[in-house]
């Protein structure tokens, strides 16, 4: 029973940390677009 506790930890810690890394990339590409949208009227005129 404390192997399946010890597995289960060890496996939602790292999709825990996947989560986290995927919404920082999120984040990220959101951030470029921002200020892609930012930037792009201001080169049109």
């Amino acid at each position: 029973m404390y192997q399946f506790y010890q597995r289960y930890f060890s496996a939602t810690k790292q999709v825990s940390w996947l989560a986290r890394q995927a919404t920082a990339q999120r984040l990220e590409v959101l951030n470029y677009l921002m200020q892609w949208e930012v930037t792009k009227p201001t080169s049109e005129h």
